[in-house]
């Protein structure tokens, strides 16, 4: 899908982005996504104006109508970083609905096609990077190994006051290279916030717009391109869960939805480009998160939703 396509079927009021003087030609990209982090927002900023680095990189900032001062203080650091900073307002008119659930997807591909760097980072607007020296170790490793797809780091997990605090994702996270193989089928997942790759994305999948977990859609992608390589000369980044976090205390009932709307979007997209073995792959995760669902709702006693996921899971088999 090319940046017109994904004009032309999600968007629905115009885009703003304010004037700038970023390089028309910068080595990195880091895309941040924000919404209601009024408390955190200038931390992660600041922690991406600290980098130390031998090249022009340009901070790509999509902020997706918040109400509480996130706006406000994005507009402040535009106007005080015009050349580093690129601010795009977006409009609650074109959030991009999954399965009913309003999601964060158009903010977050519309900087994917707009990013200009030769690499892309990531930081999300509650999340912020220590290590000033991150993005120079990670190009200089890409610019050195051209068959390598992504490189990343280790993070720890915080909350809402700045406080470390264990985490699943934090617990399980991988500290080694993982193969293409892997990355293909989701055997491990690194965060977003610590990974750099070669900018990609003049078209991405359709599929990929319409999932919950735009990560395990990205990582399985980006296999394609190569293995993972894992940096252990980078300081942990900070990764935040709190009440307002994005997957923050969601129930199990959502994310088991969000595993059945992501494995059908993947599975989808490897049978269209003749994947067997991924699309097999993928179509039995499918299978086994409806089963999960329909237990869980067997097990609280909702028989009614039960029913219904068992009705979708036979027709999946027809």
């Amino acid at each position: 899908m090319t940046f017109q396509e994904f004009q032309e079927k999600y968007r629905k009021t115009k885009v703003e982005e304010l004037s700038s003087s970023t390089s028309k030609n910068p080595v990195v990209s880091v895309l941040v996504q924000t919404y209601q982090q009024k408390d955190f927002i200038k931390e992660c900023l600041d922690s991406i104006l600290m980098q130390e680095t031998k090249f022009d990189f340009e901070i790509l900032i999509g902020e997706d109508g918040s109400k509480d001062g996130t706006r406000q203080i994005c507009l402040d650091y535009a106007k005080k970083y015009p050349n580093k900073l690129r601010l795009i307002l977006h409009h609650p008119e074109n959030k991009i609905k999954v399965d009913g659930v309003t999601t964060g997807n158009y903010n977050a591909f519309y900087n994917f096609y707009n990013a200009k760097g030769k690499y892309v980072a990531f930081c999300e607007g509650d999340d912020y990077w220590a290590d000033p020296l991150k993005l120079q170790k990670q190009v200089d490793f890409l610019e050195s190994n051209p068959g390598v797809g992504f490189v990343y780091h280790s993070f720890i997990t915080i909350d809402n006051k700045g406080q470390k605090i264990e985490s699943p994702e934090e617990i399980h996270q991988p500290k080694w290279d993982i193969t293409k193989e892997e990355l293909f089928k989701g055997k491990y997942h690194p965060l977003l916030l610590s990974i750099c790759f070669r900018n990609i994305f003049t078209e991405i999948p359709r599929q990929m717009a319409e999932v919950l977990n735009v990560d395990t859609f990205l990582f399985s992608y980006l296999g394609k391109f190569g293995d993972a390589k894992f940096q252990p000369d980078i300081e942990p980044a900070c990764y935040r869960q709190h009440p307002g976090g994005t997957w923050s205390h969601r129930m199990k009932e959502n994310k088991f939805l969000s595993k059945i709307i992501t494995y059908r979007g993947l599975s989808r997209y490897y049978l269209l480009h003749e994947n067997k073995e991924l699309y097999t792959f993928y179509f039995n995760r499918l299978q086994s998160s409806y089963k999960m669902l329909i237990y869980y709702y067997l097990k609280n006693g909702n028989l009614v939703s039960a029913s219904k996921i068992l009705s979708k899971l036979l027709l999946l088999r027809k």
